[in-house]
C-alpha cells in the first residue's frame, strides 16, 4: 500500500508496557518532548498480546508513515512482521533486555536519542526471514537456546535470575541432537548443541553469534555450535562477546538464502527470542529488502 507522503507525516509509538524495566511514564514524557515537530504522533499502549493485530491493522489502514516499536525484540518482531512489503517505516526505541536488532543497526539505546533519530536518520531496507511460517528479523534457532526459551516461557517466575537458574541447571542435563541440513543443495549431517539462523549479527546484549552477518545481503548465516565439554564454555562465551566465535573450532558457519532442516523429533524453536514447538521438518528462508527501517546515517 502506498503511503501518501505529501502533507504531514504520522508517527505511531507502540508502547509495550511489559518490556524492560524503564518507567513507562518517563518514556511517554520523553516521546512528548522529543518527537519530531514536523510530524503528528500518537502513543498507542499495547496492553495484551491479542491487541497486536488490531493495532497494526489500524496503523496500515490509517496510513501512518512510521510505526515505532517501543519495547524489546519481541515487540520489534510483532510490529515488523505486519510491515513486511509495505511503505511504512519501522523505527525502534529499544527498552528491552537484549535489543538484538537495534544493537545491530546501531540504533541508540538512549531513549531520547532513539526518538530523535526518527527525524534525523535514514531509511534502510533490510531482509526478513522465516522459520516455517514465523517471521524473524534478528535470529532464530533450534537446540539448547530454544530449549531454554521454552522452559523459561513455562516458568511462573520471570527475570534474568530465573533465566540464569534454568540455563545453569540445563547445561548439565541437555543432550545435543543430530540434524540433517540442506544448504545450497548440499546435505550435511551434524550433531549440534545449537543451530542459529542469523539475519543480524547478535542475539542481543552484544553476544555475537554471527559476527559478519548482514541484514541486507539476502543471505542467512547458519551457525552450528558443536558439542563441547562443560569446561570449554567460558572460552565459547568469551569468543561470543569478543566477536570471534566464528573463528572457534566449535563453530561451523554457512550462508544461504534457504535452509532445510530435518531433526529426529518435534521440538522447540525460537524466533527473535519467542519460543514455539515445531515439527521435525523446518524451512528457513529469506525475503530480501522487504522491511523499511529508520537507522542512523552512515
Amino acid at each position: 500500500m502506498e503511503i501518501p507522503l505529501n502533507g504531514r507525516k504520522k508517527i505511531a509509538y507502540i508502547l509495550n508496557p511489559n518490556a524492560g524495566v524503564t518507567d513507562k511514564k518517563e518514556i511517554v514524557g520523553l516521546i512528548k518532548l522529543h518527537s519530531p515537530s514536523s510530524m503528528d504522533f500518537e502513543i498507542i499502549h499495547w496492553e495484551y498480546p491479542e491487541q497486536g493485530k488490531q493495532i497494526m491493522a489500524r496503523i496500515i489502514s490509517e496510513h501512518f508513515t512510521v510505526a515505532v516499536a517501543v519495547g524489546g525484540d519481541g515487540t520489534v518482531n510483532e510490529i515488523s512482521k505486519a510491515l513486511i512489503g509495505t511503505d511504512i517505516r519501522l523505527a525502534i526505541v529499544p527498552i528491552g533486555y537484549g535489543n538484538g536488532l537495534a544493537r545491530h543497526l546501531k540504533i541508540p539505546l538512549n531513549t531520547k536519542e532513539a526518538i530523535r533519530l526518527i527525524a534525523g536518520g535514514e531509511e534502510k531496507r533490510i531482509d526478513s526471514c522465516y522459520i516455517n511460517d514465523k517471521p524473524f528479523f534478528c535470529t532464530s534457532g533450534i537446540g539448547f537456546d530454544a530449549h531454554i526459551g521454552k522452559l523459561f516461557a513455562e516458568s511462573t517466575h520471570r527475570g534474568f535470575s530465573t533465566y540464569a537458574k534454568i540455563t545453569l541447571s540445563q547445561l548439565f542435563r541437555y543432550r545435543p541432537a543430530t540434524y540433517r541440513l540442506t544448504i545450497n543443495k548440499k546435505q550435511i549431517l551434524r550433531k549440534a548443541f545449537l543451530i542459529t539462523f542469523a539475519n543480524a549479527s547478535q542475539y542481543g546484549n552484544n553476544a555475537f553469534i554471527a559476527p559478519h552477518a548482514s541484514v541486507g545481503d539476502g543471505l542467512i548465516d547458519i551457525c552450528i555450535l558443536k558439542p563441547f565439554k562443560i569446561w570449554d564454555l567460558p572460552f565459547i562465551v568469551w569468543k561470543m562477546f569478543h566477536r570471534s566465535i566464528d573463528r572457534s573450532h566449535f563453530m561451523e558457519t554457512y550462508q544461504a538464502s534457504e535452509v532445510e532442516v530435518s531433526r529426529e523429533t518435534n521440538g522447540p524453536t525460537h524466533y527473535d527470542g519467542e519460543p514455539e514447538v515445531m515439527g521435525q521438518q523446518l524451512l528457513i528462508r529469506i525475503l530480501p529488502s522487504s522491511l523499511r527501517v529508520i537507522t542512523p546515517s552512515c
